[in-house]
């Protein structure tokens, strides 16, 4: 966690060339999965499939958001508005 991605397509959370970071993986139907929350406070779930395909990987770690233990949607939306991801988006 902690991988900062650029869009390189739109996507249903983040506009070309915006600015995301991981915060969460987990498994779906067996496969692996990422969570991304993007610099307007946007946030969703992306596949091995999707990532190759919509976003760049810069090779960036936010170190700040390593540990970031994800309780529930409403509370990632706390943290955003209190600035807990803002060193991502620098």
């Amino acid at each position: 966690m902690g991988s900062i991605v650029t869009t390189q397509r739109a996507t249903a959370v983040g506009d070309v060339g915006e600015r995301g970071v991981g915060y969460a993986g987990y498994e779906l139907g067996g496969r692996p999965g990422w969570s991304f929350i993007f610099e307007r406070g946007r946030y969703d779930g992306f596949s091995p499939d999707d990532v190759d395909l919509r976003l760049a990987v810069t090779g960036e770690v936010c170190r700040e958001v390593t540990a970031y233990p994800f309780p529930s949607g409403w509370q990632l939306g706390e943290d955003v508005r209190c600035g807990r991801f803002a060193a991502a988006f620098k």
